[in-house]
């Protein structure tokens, strides 16, 4: 059974991981554009520094209608839905019924998560939107990162779930 308590978290890490990928000091030491650099202004950007990728206003729209649906379905204990329309390479971390069995014992233990917040929106090189919300429930304060792909067939899909725990 310890096993299984385990399992979930490590996939889910891995999955993260996989999924956003680990940064190079090569890639950590460019700089990127200033925050005032207008975003559709591309070139106006110095030749020497990478532009921070932006999300199309579309994609911010559907990043967000899917974040709010997956979080209403963590606070109502929809774990089976939230598996079933998931992408691909989430679902592959583990069985629905271990990924329910698991969320089922955290929210037990925990309790509801409650007020999600959202406290940033990033957009990776990779077309990988990163939504970060501030949650808590009875014992914790949380932050919750969702991460998003668009599918071949065009639906913004949950790629990715992690949150960090802070003692209250």
């Amino acid at each position: 059974m310890k096993y299984l308590r385990c399992l979930l978290p490590a996939i889910l890490v891995i999955v993260v991981i996989a999924t956003l990928g680990c940064k190079s000091k090569e890639q950590a030491s460019k700089p990127v554009a200033p925050a005032g650099t207008p975003q559709g202004n591309v070139a106006a950007a110095p030749q020497d520094k990478a532009v921070v990728p932006a999300a199309s206003p579309q994609d911010m729209i559907d990043v967000r209608a899917v974040a709010t649906k997956v979080l209403k379905q963590l606070e109502a204990g929809n774990f089976s839905a939230l598996y079933k329309e998931a992408s691909p390479g989430f679902q592959q971390l583990g069985s629905e019924s271990q990924f329910v069995e698991k969320f089922q014992q955290t929210r037990q233990k925990v309790g509801i998560l409650k007020n999600p917040k959202e406290s940033s929106f990033e957009t990776r090189p990779n077309n990988i939107h990163v939504l970060v919300y501030r949650v808590s429930n009875d014992h914790y304060n949380t932050d919750m990162r969702l991460t998003f792909a668009r599918a071949k067939s065009g639906k913004m899909e949950l790629a990715g779930l992690n949150q960090h725990d802070e003692l209250k």
